[in-house]
């Protein structure tokens, strides 16, 4: 499946195609990626509708804030890759804060939501989608791309992969930064 996929920055044109693959799992359906782009308590205060509306205008906004990976017209991936500045609720959570904590939230980007479809995991889409992002972020000027993935212990359960994980990341080439919990460390990739 990976070397099958093609992978485009998020459009306003292509905004379509990720309400329909948001629409087949009800991890991202009221998520929108906008939980790092929030405070906690404007995101109490939305809505799966608002936040979508919140997204859609980010993406006409432009630049795109992420990329899509396709298997054929239908998109089956997502990542969300933007600069640090952008996601203000990401520098602060435990796992994901930058380091060092003066680090130029603009210079670096964070690599923060993936959403994959159900019947394109566990067949290396997420490290396509995290190399694309990488290179997509370099050619914008990123002088590195920070991840807080996951490492599983048990099987995942309701879209604890959002965040990514960790194997899939370093395979992307990423490296371990600093171990923050049992089950998070924050990952850099450096062009």
């Amino acid at each position: 499946m990976p070397d099958t996929a093609t992978v485009h920055p998020l459009t306003p044109d292509r905004f379509p195609d990720l309400e329909a693959l948001f629409a087949t799992g009800g991890e991202a359906r009221d998520c929108w990626c906008m939980y790092w782009r929030v405070t906690p308590k404007g995101w109490d205060a939305g809505s799966g509708e608002t936040r979508r509306a919140a997204f859609r205008d980010r993406v006409a906004a432009g630049p795109p804030p992420g990329l899509l990976a396709y298997r054929g017209a239908e998109a089956v991936g997502w990542v969300q890759v933007t600069p640090r500045a952008e996601v203000p609720r990401f520098n602060r959570a435990r796992s994901a804060k930058p380091s060092p904590p003066d680090a130029d939230l603009n210079s670096v980007w964070a690599l923060s939501c993936f959403y994959l479809r159900k019947d394109a995991r566990r067949r290396g889409l997420m490290t396509v989608l995290a190399r694309e992002a990488c290179a997509f972020a370099a050619r914008h000027g990123a002088a590195a791309v920070e991840a807080a993935p996951i490492t599983p212990r048990r099987p995942l359960m309701w879209g604890e992969g959002y965040v990514g994980i960790a194997s899939a990341l370093e395979r992307a080439g990423f490296l371990v930064v600093e171990t923050r919990t049992d089950l998070r460390s924050l990952m850099r990739w450096v062009p």
